[in-house]
């Protein structure tokens, strides 16, 4: 079997099973003379390990895979043939570089069988040294072993080792880092992997608490992750070879796979490599086939106004002249840049928002060189002169209070809305490496001006931290403590700089490097502030897990009048996309894979937001039951309940509707009732004669 990776598990546990023989008739043709063989179940045994010695097996080919390292086939004897132990894996890989077989053929092998961490097993059972002779060819394949609905552990595993096996329910794929590099996919069964953080807090039990010290739901976080993980297999794609081409799994006509993309019915080998269970390929009918689609961008009823977030993916234009390449983090060279620069372009001409939130911007000033000038001169290119302006931060050739190469930035249209005063910086010592970057605007669009403050914000990232910053695996990540800081920083300076600047109604964006239910976020929420977007509403993967670090956060008085959804075209997308490492194939047209975020759309209507689906259920069970998602419906009600209120509150406790009337009529209008609010968690309190509940929901 393929390994791929040196460092495997070297502590083996060797199980004393003696062979079983079998006299060879109930596999060997009709005229062949008897020739004591040993089931391979008997070899295999139940434990982890096989017993080694020297065998003689009959069995089927089943597969054949002269691009794994080491080189070889696999062999499975059928169920009327076999040792019929379940307990037992009927199945074993043979390496041989130069195998003369097929798939089909009926096999008498003796060799050696191992099972070590050593090459050529890595700790997968295989028979080496083989003497092979084809009995007969197309033969009946064994049937496909049903693989268990539930975990998939190593002892789940073991005992279909070799096996042909079928997936007995749809699996969705969780990971894309690995495809181009091993030609790999991460699936699971159950859907999407999520970061444990985006659900359980660290601190908190109910996740919606907003405490952001200690670890006392720690054990939460890691039981999460040990689901993840026992759910989770790899699609390998049959070889060893690095950056193979072409590219495994792609949909013909999309040419990509992305997390969330299903295959209703997976057939394959049960192998084993670096340190993985792994799923390789068959051919033909059996061959894995994927059902891939790409999100259309978000749309929305009537708007006073559109707002856009976007990570940009350290957007540097080098000199503005031309030269200045390679950039310190964003192209290395003029023609990758007009790759990138195209790419975000086409992402943001299709949200046409009126305001821009921009994070990784390269911080070189605001001139007619600057990259944020470049971005906008694109735009207006693509859209029409005078379409976008941008926002001076106040620095002509760095943003000051900035640490940093890359800043926060705000464009804006012009004929939707006019700045209201200078901007606003955050510009307190010490805190942040990016201030936060705030700008009140009034609208154009209505016949009576509304007034809004933006704020862009990028936290500091997880990828390092010493001391108090060092990562403590509680599932935060590096610099923790120091995004803690940035978060109660953010409260003071929406407090004492932004609404005294006149804005009522405060729209915080960008980068918070914090999933749903960290630290930061909880800060944000004790001072009263709102999430829109509820936790499944996710913005980033990483190694494997997918989150949300890029949040839609507003003042209390912006729900029912915000709707937030994230557009999905960056973090699902396979790496390997990107202009950086497609180069000259980059799609440069399309806006998928322009950048590592997704983008996070706002739409706003200051007189209240009544979504064009509120018949639809959109308010879940939260969390989400097993089973998966589960509509809310109001709990049976007894029968003198009289009438019942129904109180909606945000996490912290506020309340912002009440609802009153019959249990049915509150029932059948529920959707409508609610269908202004934004999406997040929100918590109901019902109340009646002889009844008083409360349950948390997730509003989509």
């Amino acid at each position: 079997m393929a390994s791929k990776s040196a460092a495997l598990c070297t502590s083996l546990l060797t199980l004393s099973i003696l062979p079983h023989t079998t006299p060879a008739s109930a596999q060997a043709a009709p005229d062949a003379p008897a020739v004591p063989f040993t089931h391979i179940g008997a070899i295999q045994g139940s434990g982890a390990t096989a017993t080694p010695g020297t065998y003689t097996i009959e069995a089927v080919v089943t597969g054949v895979y002269p691009g794994l390292s080491p080189a070889g086939f696999y062999v499975q004897e059928v169920a009327s043939a076999s040792d019929g132990n379940p307990a037992t894996s009927d199945a074993l890989y043979v390496v041989q570089p130069d195998a003369k077989v097929n798939i089909g053929d009926n096999v008498r092998i003796t060799g050696t069988v191992l099972e070590s961490a050593a090459g050529p097993s890595f700790t997968q059972a295989v028979l080496t040294d083989p003497k092979v002779e084809v009995l007969w060819p197309k033969n009946q394949l064994p049937d496909f072993s049903v693989l268990p609905a539930g975990q998939y552990s190593s002892a789940d595993l073991e005992h279909f080792e070799g096996m042909r096996v079928q997936f007995p329910v749809s699996l969705t794929v969780a990971d894309v880092y690995s495809l181009k590099r091993r030609g790999e996919l991460i699936l699971t069964t159950g859907g999407t992997l999520y970061q444990p953080t985006q659900f359980i807090d660290p601190n908190d039990n109910p996740a919606t608490g907003t405490s952001s010290t200690g670890t006392s739901n720690l054990a939460a976080i890691n039981a999460y992750q040990t689901a993840n993980l026992e759910r989770s297999v790899v699609l390998d794609d049959g070889s060893a070879a690095s950056d193979p081409s072409p590219v495994p799994f792609l949909d013909p006509q999309l040419r990509t796979v992305r997390v969330g993309s299903t295959i209703p019915k997976l057939r394959g080998i049960m192998g084993y490599a670096y340190n993985k269970w792994r799923i390789q390929p068959l051919p033909g009918s059996d061959a894995p086939s994927f059902d891939v689609k790409r999100p259309p961008v978000p749309t929305f009823g009537r708007l006073d106004l559109k707002i856009a977030s976007f990570n940009v993916l350290n957007y540097f234009n080098g000199d503005g002249a031309g030269g200045g390449y390679p950039t310190p983090r964003g192209a290395k060279t003029a023609e990758d840049f007009a790759r990138q620069r195209s790419k975000i372009m086409a992402g943001l001409a299709r949200m046409n928002p009126d305001i821009i939130g921009l994070s990784e911007m390269e911080n070189d000033g605001n001139g007619d060189n600057s990259a944020l000038q470049d971005l906008a001169n694109g735009l207006n290119q693509l859209l029409g002169a005078g379409t976008y302006a941008i926002i001076n931060d106040g620095g002509s050739a760095k943003q000051p209070n900035n640490t940093d190469v890359i800043r926060c930035a705000i464009l804006y249209k012009p004929a939707a809305v006019t700045p209201l005063g200078p901007a606003l910086l955050d510009m307190t010592p010490g805190v942040f490496e990016r201030p936060p970057l705030g700008q009140l605007f009034i609208t154009r669009r209505s016949a009576r001006p509304d007034t809004l403050a933006l704020v862009v914000n990028h936290f500091k990232s997880k990828g390092s931290g010493s001391g108090p910053n060092a990562d403590l695996n509680d599932g935060q990540g590096g610099s923790n403590q120091r995004r803690r800081e940035q978060a109660r920083e953010l409260v003071q300076f929406i407090n004492q700089k932004v609404k005294p600047a006149g804005a009522r109604h405060v729209v915080c964006i960008g980068d918070y490097n914090a999933n749903y239910e960290e630290d930061p976020i909880d800060i944000l929420r004790a001072a009263g502030l709102v999430t829109v977007t509820p936790p499944t509403s996710a913005s980033y993967v990483f190694k494997g897990l997918t989150g949300s670090l890029d949040h839609c956060i507003v003042t209390p008085n912006m729900v029912g009048i915000i709707d937030v959804h994230k557009w999905n075209i960056n973090s699902g997308e396979p790496p390997f996309l990107q202009y950086d490492a497609a180069g000259a194939a980059t799609d440069v047209a399309s806006p998928f894979r322009s950048s590592d975020h997704d983008p996070v759309l706002i739409g706003i209507n200051f007189s209240g937001l009544a979504p064009s689906n509120a018949a639809s259920a959109r308010l879940y069970m939260y969390p989400n039951p097993e089973g998966g998602a589960r509509a809310f419906s109001l709990p049976e009600l007894p029968a003198n309940v009289g009438p019942v209120s129904l109180e909606v509150n945000l996490p912290q406790g506020a309340p912002i509707l009440r609802l009153q009337g019959s249990g049915p009529l509150l029932q059948s209008q529920l959707n409508r009732y609610t269908s202004h609010l934004a999406p997040g968690i929100y918590v109901l309190r019902i109340k009646g004669r002889g009844l008083d509940k409360t349950q948390r929901v997730m509003k989509q």
